[in-house]
C-alpha cells in the first residue's frame, strides 16, 4: 500500500496543486483534501481524493482510527480578506499548529509548511512576523521530518485579479536567486520530492531551489 496524504488549504492556490500532483504521485493510494465546506463538482475526476469538511478551531477527523503518512499546509489568508490581526493570526498560525497536533495524533511522520521568502520572528512586517512565528514553533513539534517552503511572490492566476501583483510579478519574474517570483505548482511539486527523498529533521526550502520542480509531472 501507499501512502496517505493530508492537505490543510486544499483550495488555494498552493493547495490545490498539492491535490492534484498528489494524486498523480505514484507513493501516495489517498489523498485526503481538508476543506471547510462539500465541493460537490471539486476534483471528482482525481481517482484517489476524497474531501474532509472540517473545522480549524476544532480540528478532528471523522474516525479515530484514521491514519496519515504525510502532512502538506497550505493554509493563509491576506490583509485583505481578514483585516482583523487576531483572526488573521489564527488562521496562519494556529490552525497550521492545529493541523500539526492533529497529525501527530494519527501517525503523520512528515509535515510540510508553505512559508515566505523572508519569515522572520522579528521581521517588521506583520505578514513575515507571523510566518517566522509558525516556523519556530513548528520546528518544535516532534515531526521525524518537516519541511518548510519559503517561496518568493507566487505567479500564476488567482481567484482575485490584483494589478498591483500582478505587475509585482511581471518585475520580480526578473529578479535573481529567492527574490524571483515563483509558481505555485512549483513549490507543491517541491515539497511532494522532499516528502519522498529519505530525509529526516527540518529541511528549509529557500525560493530558488524550487523553481522548475513540476517539471517531471504531466501537467
Amino acid at each position: 500500500m501507499g501512502k496517505t496524504a493530508w492537505v490543510a488549504g486544499a483550495t488555494g492556490v498552493v493547495g490545490s496543486h498539492l491535490i492534484e500532483l498528489l494524486n498523480q504521485n505514484s507513493a501516495y493510494t489517498e489523498v485526503i483534501a481538508f476543506v471547510r465546506h462539500p465541493l460537490p463538482d471539486r476534483w471528482k475526476n482525481l481517482s484517489k481524493v476524497t474531501q474532509w469538511s472540517v473545522n480549524y478551531q476544532e480540528l478532528k477527523t471523522s474516525s479515530k482510527n484514521a491514519h496519515t503518512d504525510d502532512l502538506f499546509c497550505a493554509l493563509g489568508s491576506t490583509t485583505k480578506k481578514t483585516p482583523n490581526k487576531k483572526e488573521y493570526y489564527q488562521i496562519d498560525v494556529q490552525y497550521p499548529l492545529n493541523f500539526a497536533a492533529l497529525g501527530t495524533q494519527h501517525g503523520a511522520s512528515y509535515y510540510g509548511l508553505v512559508s515566505s521568502h523572508g519569515a522572520n520572528p522579528k521581521a517588521l512586517s506583520y505578514y513575515l512576523k507571523m510566518k517566522g512565528e509558525l516556523e519556530d514553533k513548528l520546528s518544535k513539534h516532534a515531526y521525524p521530518h518537516t519541511a518548510i517552503a519559503r517561496p518568493s511572490l507566487l505567479r500564476g492566476q488567482r481567484e482575485e485579479f490584483r494589478l498591483l501583483e500582478h505587475l509585482s510579478g511581471f518585475v520580480m519574474g526578473q529578479m535573481p536567486g529567492n527574490y524571483k517570483a515563483i509558481k505555485p505548482i512549483d513549490v507543491a511539486a517541491a515539497l511532494i520530492e522532499v516528502a519522498n527523498n529519505g530525509k529526516s529533521g527540518l529541511e528549509f526550502l529557500p525560493s530558488k531551489t524550487m523553481q522548475n520542480a513540476s517539471d517531471k509531472y504531466d501537467i
